[in-house]
């Protein structure tokens, strides 16, 4: 069967032996499953990372570029994948766009039941959201560019404002937020966090950025505006971020009015955030 799942519509017969724009074939590939991962984004709780290899963006400045540009790490079945999927109640599923399909195979064989995240680019069809969220609990996603030209110069998806815009709202639409205010934590059961990565010399792309998510979605949208931008060594931008940029980003955010959601530490612009996908 010929592969659509994402915006590249690239038709790759992954079944018979191709791969497609994202590098990714018929079996899952996972290069890190970390049973107790915190996020900047408390709300989430305690989760189980499964860092899935390969990717459908490809961004230029990927911090998970080890795994992303290739899918590195170990091959799944479909059952493989459930038992994986077993180890953990709560399963945070990182770049699984490439791998909706075996997603979708794997979690009715699963023995145990789960609470999704599904941390996404933001890169997606409205269909793809809608079959994901047949088992999603969280919609975690990135909203990275209101810029058509850093869209294209970056990750090579001049689509990407229009295309993530139109996944956004079907994921809205998708789940409401319902929180769990148990033991004085308060954390999101079901619902939408919107994440925005501020890049250097690339404000005016994170305040454009800011005015959508406001316009389309509303003030009470869960936003995570992050510094955590860090170069790494291959792709552009290849500057650090300003502090400066950050607080412009984060000072515009605030005037918008939004009422949840986190700002990052700057010091979160460090290379020891990233997991080491080589162990």
């Amino acid at each position: 069967m010929k592969c659509y799942d994402c915006p590249r519509a690239c038709g790759a017969d992954r079944d018979g032996g191709q791969t497609g724009y994202c590098r990714c074939g018929a079996k899952a590939v996972v290069n890190k499953f970390i049973e107790r991962f915190e996020y900047e984004e408390p709300c989430l709780g305690e989760v189980a990372a499964v860092f899935f290899g390969g990717c459908n963006l490809g961004c230029s400045y990927c911090q998970n570029a080890a795994i992303s540009k290739t899918p590195v790490g170990t091959e799944y079945d479909d059952r493989g994948l459930a038992a994986l999927f077993d180890k953990a109640y709560s399963l945070d599923l990182v770049t699984p766009t490439p791998w909706l399909s075996a997603i979708e195979r794997a979690i009715p064989l699963c023995k145990k039941p789960h609470r999704v995240v599904y941390n996404t680019s933001g890169y997606e069809t409205v269909e793809a959201v809608r079959r994901a969220s047949m088992f999603t609990q969280v919609f975690l996603t990135d909203f990275k560019y209101a810029d058509d030209g850093a869209a294209k110069r970056y990750s090579n998806a001049s689509d990407y404002k229009d295309t993530a815009l139109r996944a956004l709202v079907a994921m809205r639409e998708a789940v409401s937020d319902e929180w769990n205010t148990a033991d004085g934590k308060r954390t999101l059961e079901r619902g939408l966090i919107v994440r925005h990565l501020v890049l250097p010399e690339n404000v005016d792309n994170s305040i454009k950025a800011l005015d959508i998510i406001k316009e389309y979605l509303g003030a009470d949208t869960v936003i995570s505006l992050m510094s955590q931008f860090t170069p790494n060594g291959t792709g552009e931008p290849n500057a650090k971020l300003k502090k400066i940029e950050y607080k412009i980003a984060a000072n515009h955010a605030m005037s918008l009015g939004f009422k949840n959601g986190y700002f990052q530490d700057f010091d979160s612009a460090d290379a020891k955030y990233t997991p080491d996908f080589k162990r």
